[in-house]
């Protein structure tokens, strides 16, 4: 009976997700909806990896890690790093049919930069000489300049050594005024760009359908005709729908990995990477008995993380602070928080909650995502805290940590944005990121110091000491409890070419191509 009910339940996630209508697009599959397409306002792996397609920024990543131009054919830099021009490509073109000038990387960095805007990444690009002073999109920027069409010119109040890696992100993207002028908020579900493919169809909760842009004339043409992102779809009905033909691109589900592991047909497929990665549980450092260094300290004791570790099938590493150990610079230390039950009784005792308390986790709700939480509670309960489980969609579990003050605790992976401590440190630990990427409240004097004097010194080791220094302040004040560093493993189909990883930046899904006589 088990099969028919199987069967009855493909039969009907295929009706509502019409995967049998695009036998020819790469298709792919998640649970939850794509949270937005705005390059401005998005900031989680999802929403980058579609807006990768859409949009382009000046400078890029290469396979290699390394920076290549995107928009910008060329670019120089002055002798203190203060000033920088780049010479646009003149074949870009929006997939509405207008060139893509200088003027439209200027107005995208004014969405980004501007006070009101509420964009995630603000900061990064305040070093931009007057950015700090924009009020609105559109706004003048003393430290951006138009000299022609093609040309761009950024100055810096000072100098950054990671400008380049900043204005590879998705937040810099070049976009359309006229159409952000006329559509407004509704720029994220309909977003006009130069990438590579466009968004042709929308339908919430069910699919996202992407063809190429007609108008895309990039070095590296496009090869397929076409991707559809099915929505809905778990992580074990991707997988039965990819061992059935229907999907081109899955997750492994833990349950599954030894035979994948075994079977040598199917682990010719997969694909893996170390990914500059932490999962993590945040502790909102405002909230009792959460506000207690002690307490938090307690709760990192008390997790044994390689259990954690066994559940993923030991896809990962243990986690012995914030920075992974695949970080330029990384240097190994032994673990601050070994497993020691009896240290955090006695530290919750200190801090006189040793009867324990209870408090509320959120998560995305996935089954990955459940099984190590309900790990980590069995633990808790060891040492008398009691954790109730909120599992929710990953919009609205994203909104609740970005918005909500209330939430106890929650559960999470930071991917670094590019590879630098300070796209750990300063972005989530900072004190000014306080209702911006900073989410447990964690604030601290003596970090914001080092990570400012950090941020300004240009000598490689002395800064990498300062950020050291600061990041094992950061770990004695436990702002979270620190998990393990993930190993990506994703499978393709027969058919797909060209499929790579990138250690820091979702699939490049517009670099692939499908062959012929697949799965």
């Amino acid at each position: 009976m088990w099969w028919v009910i199987l069967f009855t339940l493909l039969l009907a996630c295929q009706g509502q997700n019409k995967a049998g209508d695009y036998p020819d697009y790469l298709r792919v599959a998640d649970k939850d909806d794509v949270p937005t397409l705005d390059p401005a306002l998005g900031y989680d792996t999802a929403s980058w990896q579609f807006e990768d397609l859409i949009f382009e920024t000046l400078v890029d990543y290469g396979d290699d890690g390394a920076i290549v131009g995107e928009l910008a054919q060329k670019w120089t830099n002055n002798k203190d790093g203060t000033r920088f021009t780049f010479a646009l490509r003149d074949d870009a073109f929006f997939s509405h049919g207008r060139p893509v000038t200088a003027h439209d990387v200027r107005f995208g960095l004014t969405r980004v930069v501007a006070r009101h805007g509420g964009s995630p990444g603000r900061e990064f690009f305040l070093s931009i000489r007057g950015a700090a002073a924009c009020e609105t999109a559109g706004c003048e920027v003393s430290g951006i300049s138009i000299p022609d069409e093609h040309t761009l010119v950024i100055e810096l109040e000072q100098p950054d050594p990671l400008l380049l890696h900043k204005l590879a992100l998705p937040f810099a993207s070049a976009v359309p005024p006229e159409v952000i002028e006329k559509i407004r908020d509704d720029f994220g579900f309909n977003p006009i760009g130069s990438g590579p493919f466009k968004l042709v169809e929308r339908i919430p909760g069910q699919r996202l359908v992407f063809v190429p842009n007609p108008y895309y004339r990039a070095p590296r043409p496009v090869q397929l005709p076409g991707i559809v992102r099915f929505v809905g779809v778990t992580e074990d009905l991707a997988w039965m729908r990819y061992r059935m033909g229907l999907l081109d691109l899955a997750t492994i589900p833990t349950a599954e990995f030894p035979l994948v592991a075994h079977d040598a047909r199917l682990r010719s497929y997969v694909h893996s990477v170390d990914a500059l990665r932490t999962q993590y549980v945040g502790l909102n450092c405002t909230r009792p008995p959460l506000d207690d260094i002690r307490v938090r300290q307690a709760l990192n004791y008390a997790v044994d993380r390689a259990k954690l570790l066994a559940i993923l099938n030991d896809r990962g590493t243990t986690a012995r602070g914030v920075i992974p150990p695949t970080m330029p610079g990384y240097r190994e230390h032994d673990p601050v928080y070994p497993l020691d039950r009896e240290r955090a009784k006695q530290l919750l005792q200190q801090a006189g909650v040793g009867e324990g308390f209870q408090a509320t986790l959120w998560l995305r709700n996935d089954e990955t995502a459940m099984r190590i939480a309900q790990s980590i509670q069995q633990d808790w309960a060891l040492v008398g805290v009691r954790i109730r489980l909120k599992p929710l969609a990953w919009g609205p579990f994203l909104d609740a940590v970005r918005h909500d003050r209330s939430v106890d605790m929650f559960l999470l992976g930071w991917e670094a944005d590019f590879p630098d401590p300070s796209n750990f440190l300063d972005v989530l630990f900072h004190s000014r990121q306080i209702g911006i990427n900073n989410h447990t409240y964690y604030a601290s004097n003596e970090v914001d110091a080092l990570l400012d004097q950090a941020a300004t010194t240009s000598d490689p080791e002395k800064r990498s000491k300062l950020y050291r220094e600061a990041e094992a302040r950061i770990v004695r004040d436990a702002p979270w409890v620190f998990l393990y560093h993930p190993k990506t493993f994703l499978i393709t189909s027969r058919r797909v070419r060209g499929f790579r990883l990138h250690p820091w930046r979702p699939p490049r899904l517009a670099h692939v191509w499908i062959e012929d006589g697949g799965q």
